[in-house]
């Protein structure tokens, strides 16, 4: 090894143990592309250093290839020369960093077999502190299969190492996981207590990416334990740190809780935009644990929202991910959102099927979280069946878990407001005011629990809750107060949502005051105040989530969508009309040399804007000219570039493409750029007569750029983001930049477009072709269109999808350059779309699962 070598390698060692992982993995790599002549074994060094690093900055798949070439490296005959010794300590090495990259990608199995090896070898050679590591990522791994008793045993054996040799930062990472344990097992202040002596050690020992996580899990026990604001404290402090490191895992995961604490609030916009950024990370790194969680996140945003279509495509994507990766957790919590969501629209067949599935894992699990979810699900299904002595048992059972130490308060919650509802309906069968009785404790319970928890649209229900109580109760006066709390935290906290709800129960109590106090003079019993309050309604709202949907449709304040679809004429007052038949091509370009397009071919410019180099410009502008050449060739009317391969901040590309698309009476869709003075990421489609109109992108990506991995910092629409269709003489045509397809709000607004679109064209710039393929075939099931995904030729896979009844699939494999067009026939495009939206009407119901 040369002295610049072992010098180079010292310095990644103390950025590692400083957590500059960033800075680390660029020196890394660096050592790696040079070359040259190296031991074999100082090739082992470096390539297992990379391991570590790729899973501590979120490159997933790159560490799973490097696995590979060290497994190739250890296969090519080391260990010759008296060199075993340090082999079998770098293949103990290789095998954790690989036991941990699988853990991370969530295959639990190969994982559990790395691990075991690294153990194996570190016990043959007596290292500790090795076997102590070993350990503790195999009490990782069970952890994450849920079988929690094996788990601690690993954890408890590493635990006696460490204060046994005082290993300090193997203490802190084993108090961290025995933490886990206790939290899973509902004893929370046993895992607070855990995470505090772990955090006090970190933050004398180790990087700042621990501490960061460190934050985030006291935030996740303080959430459980109903404390929303410490919190959301120790998820800002992790926050805080985590912006001046590269994008990670822990950045998405802090993410995804604030947006817990958002939806806790009552403010779902605000939690829905972090769930998506976080979702955005997750995919970008391969994390399917954390994609199956933030999916599942969003699924409740939009059951919140009223959209239970939506809400259960999330949670059966959810669903699926965390099969994929036998995450029992998660799989469990999937299986229960479902089953509550079946449940709430009468599909009560469906909601059997996975209840059955998650009985199995329940049987198998000793979790309390599980077992909570398991027992609410049960009580829900007998409550369905409308049978009283079902109706007593699920009664009986949702007491129990009321009565319970709390384990999660959002499954209390739900169990207190189901035997709310419960409760009304037995009384209003027998009169029994005992059951109002129980009800008004349970109120009281959720207020005190809404309150703890600073969970202020809670509170603001609970007060709703308690003004109908009180009327029946025939305090006309209490009401008043409790209405005007309610209005006033509204208010206050700017949830205008409640607030619209809030004083609409005002209004109609002022309206009906003297209504009310003729009913009450007539001494009414309390069943018919029961029904007159319409007490059941809005306990039925709290069960659905939806109670913020009462009355908000009847006011234009939050009539606006996410997405406005603005439609315009460009063949109006000309003396073009549309053609019946026509060809689209795309063009898929962009390779590297080196596997690196972004570092070869881009730079950063602005805070997170990035741009062409200026040597790439006159080669991609022979590129373009040759595949236009080739797609007037073929007959091409309508040609697409992926996302950001077309730098129009450089004018000779507007320019040449003004002339192509003149010469040869075409449109040139040229991807998209970033624009440094709008700072916004455009697509400008441009014809024969020159610029037809500009398309802006709404989502951020995740640049990797020079080692770093930073957001898109694009400028976006704060109110309705607008989509463009636009009427050309080859129809109604949509340009939707790169991940903005994969937004179901836009495909939604899409596909309730009035006209409808046509072609749908998608450039991009993406490693994640496996979503967009989804989204498309998604997309085909519900938006009767050509579909266009054109993406960078390095990652490839570009696609033409044809409407249902066609059926027609092209695609462009990846690092292939090349042309791939489809004959649209316009008008028999529209007749077929009306015959199949007629089908559609007739056969619609709640839930169709296309994925």
């Amino acid at each position: 090894m040369t002295d610049s070598t072992r010098e180079e390698l010292s310095k990644v060692r103390t950025l590692l143990k400083e957590g500059e992982y960033t800075r680390a993995y660029e020196i890394i790599q660096s050592q790696l592309a040079r070359g040259g002549r190296k031991e074999k074994l100082v090739t082992l060094e470096i390539l297992i250093l990379k391991e570590e690093l790729a899973w501590r900055v979120g490159k997933l798949d790159e560490g799973r290839d490097t696995i590979k070439k060290v497994e190739k490296l250890l296969s090519s005959g080391l260990g010759k020369n008296g060199e075993e010794p340090d082999l079998e300590k770098s293949k103990a090495s290789h095998y954790s960093q690989a036991g941990v990259i699988y853990w991370y990608k969530g295959e639990l199995d190969k994982a559990l077999e790395y691990h075991q090896n690294s153990l194996r070898i570190r016990e043959k050679l007596g290292d500790r502190s090795g076997i102590l590591r070993a350990l503790n990522n195999l009490g990782l791994v069970y952890w994450s299969k849920d079988k929690l008793d094996v788990a601690a045993d690993f954890y408890q054996r590493s635990l006696k190492i460490c204060e046994e040799t005082n290993d300090q930062d193997g203490l802190s990472r084993v108090l961290n996981n025995l933490a886990n344990i206790s939290s899973a097992l509902g004893n929370l202040d046993e895992a607070l207590q855990y995470h505090e002596r772990s955090l006090a050690l970190k933050e004398k020992i180790a990087g700042k990416q621990d501490i960061a996580l460190s934050l985030i899990n006291i935030g996740v026990i303080f959430r459980l334990k109903g404390d929303i604001g410490r919190a959301e404290e120790y998820y800002n402090r992790s926050l805080a740190i985590q912006k001046h490191l590269s994008i990670g895992p822990e950045y998405a995961l802090v993410l995804n809780n604030l947006g817990e604490i958002y939806t806790l609030k009552g403010e779902l916009d605000e939690a829905l935009d972090l769930y998506q950024r976080s979702l955005l990370i997750y995919e970008d790194m391969g994390n399917k644990e954390g994609i199956s969680l933030t999916l599942m996140n969003i699924g409740d945003m939009y059951g919140r929202k009223g959209e239970p279509e939506i809400a259960f495509n999330y949670y059966r994507r959810s669903l699926s991910t965390a099969e994929e990766i036998s995450n029992a957790r998660l799989t469990a919590s999937a299986l229960a959102e479902l089953i509550w969501l079946s449940l709430d629209y009468e599909d009560n067949n469906l909601a059997e099927k996975y209840f059955s599935q998650l009985e199995k894992i329940s049987d198998e699990s000793h979790g309390a979280l599980i077992n909570h979810q398991y027992r609410i699900c049960k009580a829900l299904l007998l409550k369905k069946k409308g049978r009283s002595k079902d109706r007593l048992r699920a009664e009986e059972v949702l007491e129990q878990v009321v009565g319970e130490e709390i384990v999660d308060h959002t499954l209390t919650v739900k169990a207190m407001i189901h035997l709310c509802d419960l409760l009304i309906t037995e009384f209003k069968a027998t009169g029994d005011e005992e059951m109002l009785r129980r009800i008004n404790n349970l109120t009281e319970q959720l207020m005190t629990i809404a309150q703890q928890q600073s969970s202020h649209s809670l509170v603001i229900e609970s007060y709703l809750l308690q003004s109908k109580l009180a009327i029946i109760d025939f305090e006309i006066g209490q009401a008043h107060k409790l209405l005007n709390k309610a209005k006033s935290l509204a208010d206050e906290k700017g949830l205008q949502r409640l607030l619209v709800v809030v004083n609409n129960e005002i209004r109609k109590l002022d309206k009906q005051q003297q209504k009310w106090e003729s009913i009450i003079n007539q001494n009414p019993s309390k069943e018919e105040m029961v029904s007159l309050t319409e007490l059941n309604n809005l306990v039925e709202r709290m069960v659905q989530k939806t109670v913020l949907s009462l009355g908000i449709e009847s006011t234009s304040e939050f009539s606006k969508k996410k997405y406005l679809i603005v439609h315009q004429d460009l063949i109006e007052g000309t003396e073009k009309s549309e053609k019946s038949a026509f060809r689209v091509g795309i063009a898929q370009i962009g390779l590297s040399e080196n596997g690196d397009i972004l570092g070869e071919q881009y730079e950063e410019r602005n805070d997170g804007l990035i741009g062409l180099q200026q040597e790439c410009v006159e080669p991609i502008r022979v590129k373009i000219r040759e595949m236009v050449e080739k797609a007037h060739a073929s007959g091409v009317s309508i040609l697409v570039f992926p996302e950001m391969t077309i730098d129009l901040s450089y004018n000779q590309f507007t320019e040449d493409l003004k002339t192509l698309a003149r010469q040869h009476e075409m449109y040139i869709v040229p991807g998209s750029f970033h624009d440094s003075d709008s700072r916004q990421n455009l697509c400008t489609i441009i014809g024969p007569d020159g610029i037809l109109w500009t398309q802006k992108k709404h989502i951020p990506a995740i640049i990797h750029i020079k080692g770093n991995r930073f957001m898109e910092r694009i400028e976006t629409e704060s109110e309705s983001k607008k989509v463009i269709i636009s009427k050309t003489e080859y129809g109604r045509i949509a340009i939707v930049i790169c991940r903005d397809f994969l937004d179901m709000d836009l495909r939604v607004a899409l596909k309730n477009s009035d006209p409808p679109v046509d072609l749908v064209i998608n450039p991009a710039f993406t490693p994640v072709t496996a979503d967009f393929r989804a989204a498309h075939f998604d997309a085909r099931r519900s938006i009767y269109a050509y579909c266009f995904f054109v993406n960078v030729a390095e990652f490839g896979d570009s696609l033409i999808y044809t409407p249902e009844k066609d059926r027609v699939e092209r695609t462009i494999p990846p690092k292939e350059e090349n042309l791939i067009f489809k004959d649209v026939d316009l008008f028999q495009l529209r007749i077929e779309r009306k015959r199949w939206e007629e089908q559609q009407r007739k056969h619609t119901s709640f839930i169709q699962s296309t994925r």
